[in-house]
């Protein structure tokens, strides 16, 4: 190789450096967690808080995606199932964490019971593909991707309390998740 080719090559590979960065692909921020013993995930933008599911009082009258109300420092969360949400059933194992959500609206106090509590995650965009057609419970879910052996749902809030929602009148649009 020439001289000039060399300092060239050089040059370009030390001006590929700070570009590298810019390219980077665009990943989201993701909590893992556990219920109906399939594994989903949430927009990190979207969790207030995880804690250990106390005792729930039953509501009545409450729609079947209700567990129960449960006081969060003297406050009522309604903690939901995903179980009834998506259709799904229940799994062998009991719900042992809340996954507080934050729905923009500090009044809006829901959480959802999970049985185990991963970790939270950077998901390359890439990675996540769409929901497969035709399974229980795909109505929920804004796609699937593969993470350590695993596959996990990405939840969609929007779809999976879409009836409870508009009820309360939330608009999710408006934090740029719908």
């Amino acid at each position: 190789m020439s001289e000039a080719l060399r300092r060239f090559d050089s040059l370009a590979t030390q001006d590929a450096d700070p570009f590298a960065e810019e390219m980077e692909e665009e990943r989201r921020r993701l909590l893992l967690f556990q219920a109906c013993d399939e594994w989903f995930a949430l927009p990190l933008e979207l969790i207030r808080e995880v804690q250990p599911l106390g005792s729930l009082t039953r509501a009545p009258h409450a729609p079947a995606e209700v567990l129960g109300i449960i006081n969060l420092r003297g406050r009522p969360y309604t903690v939901f199932g995903l179980g009834a949400c998506l259709d799904l059933p229940s799994g062998g194992v009991g719900e042992t964490h809340l996954v507080v959500l934050d729905l923009g609206d500090a009044d809006l106090r829901i959480g959802l019971a999970a049985q185990e509590i991963g970790r939270v995650r950077d998901v390359p965009v890439s990675l996540i593909g769409p929901p497969p057609m035709g399974e229980a419970g795909q109505g929920g879910l804004s796609g699937v991707f593969e993470l350590e052996a695993r596959v996990v749902g990405l939840l969609d809030v929007a779809r999976v309390f879409g009836r409870f929602l508009t009820e309360w009148g939330v608009k999710l649009a408006t934090r740029g998740i719908a």
